[in-house]
């Protein structure tokens, strides 16, 4: 048989290792889960359901296949070799398959399986399924990676050569008899899941046809006007494919595809840039590991004077600074599981420029919390926004939150959505409600433009 291991990859169609697995042969699917790495990884409660309920729906259509797929528990990465040996041991599996993960603990896990592999005298091989390019082959002239994302997607632009969807071979015969006497195997039910919420799965329903349709529909409708929209929160101008796409439920290649095949104009190009953004920063992560071990990427840059405040964290956290498009977006994070990507980038300045708080916990938090948190993205956009990252905004450039809020969300609408308290200001007050402030709504935490200063003199020094 062989061995196909699931990871961030919870599909069947388009998915590179497990069409060279078929291409081999009979096929076994493999989960492996490691609930205390999910822990020490952040990874949010909303977002490990949303793999449960994938993982669900692969079983499904592996099954239709005729695939099995088995499941183990253990707690880390570090015990994943041994349930690999396990498997091997039985003498059964001729090959395995993967698709390659990127953060450092990933790499390192998946460097010891392919050793392991190789001391039995397997075949082993590992896919980039979850990029265009393979890293390390997007380089500049001088032959190294780019730390600046606009050569980086010139160059990209250049190189990428999407191949039409593979098609899925199927499989003749079960397995399931040959598995049995594998030990350690549990039923998916039996896996220390997070408890579930039955608004999660109404928000985010799991799936490949799920994502398919949104695809579809995006494509469809909102895509044209993607460059016109896609800053306004208040607007469904996104396509909100991020948990889809992180968990690996629809392929990177099938939206490049959507996107190149749609009409010319500024929306698709808009929006293959963004794809792009995702391309760079899992570039970044294979290309510097010292982010994955919570440095910055300019390294020089780790000894700014951060000001470690709880009580203003805390603050921020809840979406109660004072500062009304601030707790909007920290508010839609905490009832939705996720958040506008302007809205990202604001409430991000405003934690590591404004407050001076450090970076760090702002990028743990989101990671808690977010349904589509990827580390690759999230080090990324934070790290740009602390101004410590690649391709940073200059430490002087300070996004004024009352600014943004009027430019991109001027009737209010996104506010008053989740600041219930501000509901019956008007928009032009709602922004900054000043003396109009209602009682149960806080003062400003800091002025802005004292702020702005603090931060400018931290930068500096």
């Amino acid at each position: 048989m062989n061995l196909i291991w699931f990871r961030t990859d919870l599909r069947v169609h388009d998915n590179m290792a497990l069409n060279a697995a078929l291409e081999k042969g009979s096929v076994v699917g493999l989960y492996i889960a490691t609930p205390k790495q999910w822990q020490d990884h952040d990874d949010a409660p909303i977002k490990i359901d949303f793999w449960r309920r994938n993982l669900e729906a692969l079983k499904q259509s592996l099954s239709e296949l005729n695939i099995p797929l088995i499941f183990f528990q253990v707690p880390d990465y570090k015990a994943v070799p041994e349930v690999i040996r396990g498997i091997l041991s039985t003498g059964q599996v001729e090959s395995l398959q993967f698709n390659a993960e990127y953060p450092l603990n990933e790499a390192r896990r998946d460097a010891s399986v392919i050793t392991l592999a190789e001391d039995h005298g397997l075949y082993a091989r590992v896919y980039h399924d979850q990029v265009l390019l393979e890293p390390g082959s997007v380089l500049n002239k001088s032959g190294s990676h780019f730390k600046v994302f606009t050569p980086f997607s010139k160059k990209c632009r250049e190189m990428i050569y999407v191949p039409e969807q593979f098609q899925i071979p199927s499989q003749s015969s079960s397995l399931l008899k040959t598995l049995a006497f594998i030990p350690r195997q549990v039923e998916i039910s039996d896996i220390d899941w997070p408890e579930p919420n039955a608004g999660w799965e109404a928000l985010w329903p799991a799936g490949e046809n799920t994502a398919k349709e949104k695809l579809e529909d995006f494509s469809n409708n909102a895509v044209s006007r993607y460059k016109q929209d896609r800053d306004f929160p208040a607007i469904e101008g996104t396509s909100t494919l991020g948990p889809w796409l992180n968990a690996g439920v629809i392929s990177i290649r099938e939206c490049w595809r959507h996107a190149t095949c749609m009409h010319s104009g500024e929306g698709p190009e808009t929006w293959k840039n963004e794809l792009l953004w995702r391309e760079f920063y899992r570039h970044i992560v294979h290309h510097a590991p010292h982010v994955s071990m919570k440095k910055a990427f300019r390294q020089e840059l780790d000894n700014i004077p951060w000001r470690h405040n709880q009580n203003e964290f805390k603050q921020w956290c809840e979406g109660n600074t004072g500062i009304p498009i601030i707790d909007a977006a920290m508010r839609q994070l905490l009832e939705t599981g996720w958040m506008h990507n302007r809205l990202r980038m604001i409430t991000a300045m405003f934690l590591s420029k404004h407050l001076l708080i450090d970076w760090r916990w702002g990028e743990k938090w989101f990671m808690t919390h977010l349904i589509d948190g990827d580390f690759s993205a999230n080090n990324g956009g934070w790290q740009w926004s602390a101004s410590t990252g690649t391709d940073a905004a200059p430490y002087f450039r300070i996004f004024n939150p009352v600014t943004q809020s009027r430019r991109f969300d001027e009737s209010g609408n996104f506010i008053r959505r989740f600041v219930k308290e501000l509901s019956s200001l008007e928009s032009k007050s709602v922004h900054d409600p000043g003396l109009l402030k209602p009682e149960s709504y806080p003062v400003p935490l800091v002025d802005l433009k004292f702020g702005r200063e603090r931060a400018l003199a931290a930068f500096k020094n």
